[in-house]
């Protein structure tokens, strides 16, 4: 039996404040072997992240040693399943990484898979497995200093050429941003062309003494 426990549209907003993040996260509690169907549409792409509970508060208290159950990125709609092998609550999150605000519409289904699901959901774990070596804040992130140093070198630089040079994936350079962000660095993401850049702000105009 599956049953709709959530059919939501919210706008994920996007600041004006140099290469602001916003996301939004959906909390399914779920049994072992109980399916869970996230779906979504957007108006822009967005991000996707699978977490389980404690990894997901230690994404939000801005710890390094966080780990993703599955990920996507820049879809303007998709389906993701998923059958956990244990009791737990999952959080599905959608990132707004461009640079326009994102209408999103989300439904997510649950369903009790049953015993007879319980060997697909061993086969099932062992991909779990290997998608929990995809951190969500690896080396890059731990020193983003290091990103920072890189982009203000170049002025100008696409994500995907970071990823390169300090030898991870393209999401790590983007989680490292999220943690520049956060220090009030200038810095820009363009959605389209995936380059990130250095703006350093204007110095106040200086006041003469009299």
């Amino acid at each position: 039996m599956t049953t709709i426990i959530f059919n939501d549209q919210r706008n994920i907003s996007h600041s004006n404040v140099a290469n602001r993040y916003y996301y939004a996260h959906y909390s399914v509690q779920l049994s072992a072997y109980q399916r869970a169907e996230f779906q979504f549409s957007s108006s822009q792409p967005l991000d996707f992240y699978l977490l389980d509970r404690g990894n997901f508060d230690s994404y939000i208290s801005n710890q390094t040693n966080v780990a993703t159950i599955t990920y996507s990125l820049a879809e303007l709609q998709n389906i993701h399943s998923f059958t956990p092998t244990r009791a737990d609550t999952y959080v599905f999150m959608l990132l707004n990484s461009g640079s326009q605000d994102a209408t999103v519409n989300v439904s997510i289904r649950r369903s009790f898979t049953g015993l007879e699901y319980i060997g697909l959901g061993i086969v099932a774990a062992g991909g779990i497995l290997i998608t929990l070596g995809l951190v969500l804040k690896p080396r890059a992130v731990e020193i983003p200093t290091k990103v920072l140093e890189m982009i203000k070198m170049h002025g100008r630089i696409r994500i995907s050429e970071l990823a390169l040079r300090f030898s991870t994936s393209e999401t790590d350079i983007e989680l490292a941003l999220l943690k520049i962000r956060r220090m009030n660095e200038p810095i820009f993401f363009d959605g389209s062309t995936r380059e990130v850049s250095y703006l350093p702000r204007p110095r106040p105009p200086e006041t003469q003494s009299l």
